[in-house]
């Protein structure tokens, strides 16, 4: 894997592509929460590897990274508050300290942020975490 990678480097032009390449290797056997991360999801070494390398890639400037934009942003709290409001719990409060961060228990794994923040809200999963919902 290290040659590969190395020669797509050597090689130059855009490769950035190797970045959604690696993230995209699933092990059959399952990934894990990557601890410090507010619970999001690595499906693989490999991927783990592509997250290194789009982090480095940022870092350089080659990639640029989406901002959320606040109207998003704005949903996303909202959703956060009426989700308390309904469990009548403090989100915040709800997992011991170095856990799975800021989300719910109930939470299930986000399928676009791979953050484990999806929860069940006027009958639609929505992602606490990026505001991805099932219902558009």
């Amino acid at each position: 894997m290290t040659l590969i990678i190395s020669a797509v480097f050597r090689k130059g032009g855009d490769v950035t592509f190797m970045v959604d390449e690696l993230q995209g290797v699933f092990d059959p056997k399952g990934g894990y929460i990557k601890p410090g991360t507010h619970g999001q999801y690595v499906p693989s070494l490999v991927a783990e590897i592509g997250n290194v390398v789009e982090a480095h890639l940022k870092k350089i400037g080659m990639i640029i990274e989406e901002e959320m934009s606040e109207s998003r942003q704005a949903m996303i709290e909202e959703k956060r508050k009426q989700f308390e409001e309904m469990q009548q719990v403090n989100i915040k409060g709800t997992f011991p300290s170095g856990s799975r961060g800021d989300f719910p228990i109930g939470a299930t794994l986000c399928e676009k942020c791979y953050v484990m923040a999806v929860v069940m809200m006027d009958g639609c999963m929505v992602c606490l975490n990026c505001g991805e919902s099932k219902c558009g």
